[in-house]
């Protein structure tokens, strides 16, 4: 099976990322079928070859969550659907997938924190009024 994943260059500290075609039973630096892309997270540049990832989407290749949101993002998917495609330029500014999975733990701890402190600040110590029923 052929996946649609990156492949990590650049230097310590200094991710840049080649987006490629490759064999999903070969290591994350194996030697790929096809180069589609770039992507640079630092700089928030992504540069993809549409006409070679849509061939390689047409032939069944699979793509990890990093690959899918980065199509999304420039529009591929939608041109592979047949819709038109149109680029988002904020879409890399947000947060990314794999960062979006760890927060969504702890979001949910620190919303409940939340909505406890809220109710706690709400009361402020004062007992409610109570009303004389007649």
């Amino acid at each position: 099976m052929v996946k649609l994943r990156l492949k990590r260059l650049g230097k310590k500290k200094q991710p840049f990322y080649r987006i490629v075609a490759i064999h999903s039973t070969l290591s994350r630096q194996g030697r790929a079928l096809d180069q589609i892309g770039t992507y640079n997270p630092q700089h928030s540049a992504v540069n993809i070859n549409e006409e070679s990832a849509i061939q390689w989407l047409n032939r069944g290749a699979v793509m990890t969550e990093t690959v899918e949101a980065l199509f999304r993002s420039q529009g591929v998917l939608a041109k592979w659907k047949g819709f038109e495609g149109v680029e988002r330029k904020n879409a890399l500014t947000k947060d990314k997938p794999k960062r979006r999975r760890k927060l969504s733990g702890i979001s949910v701890t620190s919303a409940t924190e939340q909505n406890t402190e809220d109710k706690t600040s709400e009361d402020d110590g004062t007992q409610p009024e109570e009303t004389a029923e007649e």
